[in-house]
């Protein structure tokens, strides 16, 4: 189905419907969620975007080598703008916004997306209204409300937030975006993987990593990077896919048990906030992503994670502890030999410490 204005449509995960494109988080047709389809096949130069985006120029992380944990490099996510990895995605799906016109949206966050989504909808003059746990850092609804955000905080739970959000949207009749939900904001991940290609020429062999390690919570990094490894290999410029391996806190793991086939146990405070997210709405799509890239799940303790991001502080980098998750499971991968000695890992550090900082 071709929508002449944009080189894309959204089709349904669940009985493949196509929709046009449109900030809708659901089929019509049986309440599944989108993914986003272009019409063109991809250029060897550039990802495949909706056309869509805006820009406080995120992107071009510099990479480091590191010690840590038998050796890895880290691609330094945390000097992106508003100091996460977010960026990618809010850039996109405030795009969006901006493309289908809206003057003021609602989104519910664990503080990193919402601190972003807050920044790039000033950028674009929207209004954002971002609902967040009370429990997360202060200095993130302080950044939210810096940039002009109206934050909302919500005691209890993480889903807590998530239905505040949605009551207030139907209340106001305002737009609910749900970077959780909508395809657009996974889909500006993508860019991540072609970066990588871009900076590892001459580095690795083929110029691609054989892992990458990364802090999985919603998932929407883990599938911008399967999507944009994907469009690579198509035009060329991959052989294979990385082994994308997700790591997650032993106190909140479903994609590590989904991927054992187990139930998922309640969850149990973690410090680790980022990625505390017990149930994925895209756990489907994240399991079989980790899965076709033979890649593995890993869940590490609280003390590990601590300790990862006390060593990381000790080669001069600051992350918050949701940073730290990888450097934990890139240990226990070396143990158990999943990752042998002479391996490239690239490990994304995804948020800067400053963001867990009191106030």
């Amino acid at each position: 189905m071709i929508y002449p204005a944009f080189p894309h449509h959204l089709a349904c995960l669940q009985c493949g419907r196509a929709s046009p494109p449109s900030l809708e988080l659901r089929c019509p047709e049986c309440r599944g969620l989108f993914r986003v389809e272009y019409h063109e096949p991809p250029r060897r130069y550039e990802p495949r975007t909706p056309w869509f985006s805006v820009s406080l120029r995120q992107g071009w992380t510099s990479l480091m080598p590191l010690p840590l944990a038998g050796g890895f490099t880290a691609k330094l996510e945390f000097l992106s703008p508003t100091g996460s990895f977010k960026d990618r995605g809010a850039a996109m799906l405030i795009g969006g916004a901006r493309a289908f016109k809206l003057q003021e949206f609602v989104e519910d966050s664990s503080g990193n997306a919402g601190a972003a989504l807050a920044a790039y909808a000033a950028a674009a003059g929207i209004q954002a209204h971002i609902f967040l746990p009370a429990s997360a850092p202060p200095v993130k609804r302080a950044q939210i409300e810096a940039v002009g955000g109206i934050a909302h905080p919500v005691e209890g739970p993480r889903a807590a937030a998530a239905e505040a959000a949605q009551r207030f949207a139907d209340a106001r009749r305002l737009p609910f975006l749900s970077h959780n939900l909508s395809p657009y904001f996974a889909e500006g991940m993508k860019s991540l993987a072609w970066e990588l290609t871009s900076q590892l020429i001459g580095v690795t062999p083929d110029a691609l990593p054989d892992h990458i390690i990364l802090p999985v919570g919603n998932g929407s990094l883990l599938l911008g990077l399967w999507r944009g490894f994907q469009e690579l290999r198509e035009v060329g410029k991959a052989n294979r896919i990385p082994r994308l391996h997700a790591a997650q806190s032993e106190s909140v793991a479903p994609l590590v048990a989904a991927l054992n086939d187990q139930p998922t146990p309640p969850p149990a405070p973690t410090v680790a906030d980022g990625i505390a997210i017990p149930n994925p709405p895209r756990l489907a799509e994240m399991t079989a992503a980790v899965r076709e890239s033979n890649g593995a799940a890993i869940a590490v303790s609280e003390d590990a994670i601590l300790e990862a991001q006390r060593q990381l502080g000790r080669t001069g980098l600051w992350c918050e502890p949701t940073s730290a998750v990888p450097i934990a499971a890139l240990k226990q991968l070396r143990r158990d030999g999943t990752i042998r000695a002479e391996d490239t890992v690239i490990i994304p550090l995804t948020g800067h410490g400053l963001k867990a900082a009191a106030s």
